[in-house]
């Protein structure tokens, strides 16, 4: 809460703010039912008005959502400011959450020209394709497809990446160090084999990150395009360093 005065706030707000911390220490948890308008109008002798923007508040900020008819419900916190340009277990070990994948293909291919392009392959060089569900405290949250020059990175096949970072790999065992990217992001609706990994349903917007990775030499490392549940994730885009 504020350190201002409760009686110099206006209503609404002081009972947003009871509401979201209630949410934040864990007395409200993801998919429970808050108070309606009349009974938050009753409890703290408002008026429906601001009983309802206070919840406006709350939906707006992310923090609940409403369905037709039900009411308002607690939401599941977003995965903020997640920029697109570093790894996924960076990025949401930096948010608070546990990463975790399942890798759903590995193995070495020959490029389609779309690929060989954007990693500035030579005409005959092969690449590994990684594809991962990617899980953010267990819960699947994006399918995260990545390919590699195979000359930059042999043995990577034998690796365990279903735990571990990929960034972290490469900077360590192959003294390739992921040090700024370009990408771009769109919405999309999810396809329903994309749907049926994220637990979401058929058409359910998505986001779609395609990034080209650069050494400091500007060789590139690594394209990916992933996949992110829409309801998940908050994006901040453009060409930046990676830490």
């Amino acid at each position: 809460m504020s350190a201002v005065p409760q009686l110099k706030l206006p209503m609404y707000y002081r009972i947003q703010q009871t509401l979201l911390e209630q949410i934040q220490n864990g007395q409200l948890h993801h998919g429970t039912l808050l108070p309606s308008e009349a009974e938050l109008a009753q409890q703290y002798q408002v008026s429906r008005i601001t009983a309802k923007r206070a919840l406006d508040e709350l939906v707006r900020q992310g923090r609940a959502y409403r369905q037709q008819g039900r009411g308002t419900f607690v939401a599941q916190p977003r995965i903020r400011e997640i920029t697109g340009f570093r790894s996924f277990s960076e990025d949401i070990l930096a948010r608070g959450f546990t990463p975790s994948s399942r890798i759903l293909d590995f193995k070495e291919i020959a490029p389609e020209s779309t690929i060989q392009a954007r990693l500035r392959l030579p005409e005959g060089e092969k690449a590994i394709l990684l594809k991962r569900l990617r899980l953010a405290d267990k819960e699947p949250v994006a399918i995260e497809t990545a390919y590699l020059p195979s000359n930059l990175c042999p043995g990577l096949l034998q690796e365990d990446l279903s735990g571990n970072s990929l960034y972290t790999l490469l900077r360590e065992k192959y003294q390739l160090i992921p040090t700024w990217g370009d990408a771009e992001i769109e919405a999309a609706p999810a396809a329903k084999a994309e749907a049926r990994l994220l637990n979401i349903t058929g058409g359910t917007p998505v986001l779609i990150a395609r990034r080209v990775t650069f050494a400091a030499n500007y060789q590139a490392i690594e394209t990916v395009e992933s996949i992110y549940r829409g309801d998940r994730f908050t994006f901040y885009t453009g060409r930046q360093f990676i830490e």
